[in-house]
């Protein structure tokens, strides 16, 4: 069996790849920790917070 490793960075630690740390899950998309984190305001912002004290962690914005 071949294990292969998501390429995508964490939206829950920003600046580190994902790295699958849940059963069953293929990435960050399907991730159920991502999912109840990014669903709930309080623990979205701490991550944005987080992202932005992080120098080189910060996403582009589309159109830039």
């Amino acid at each position: 069996m071949n294990a292969t490793r998501a390429s995508a960075s964490c939206p829950i630690r920003p600046g580190e790849p994902c790295t699958l740390c849940q059963l069953d899950v293929t990435g960050p998309p399907d991730c159920p920790l991502v999912y109840l984190v990014m669903g709930d305001d309080e623990l979205r912002a701490g991550v944005h917070r987080t992202r932005l004290a992080r120098p080189g962690t910060q996403r582009p914005r589309p159109g830039r």
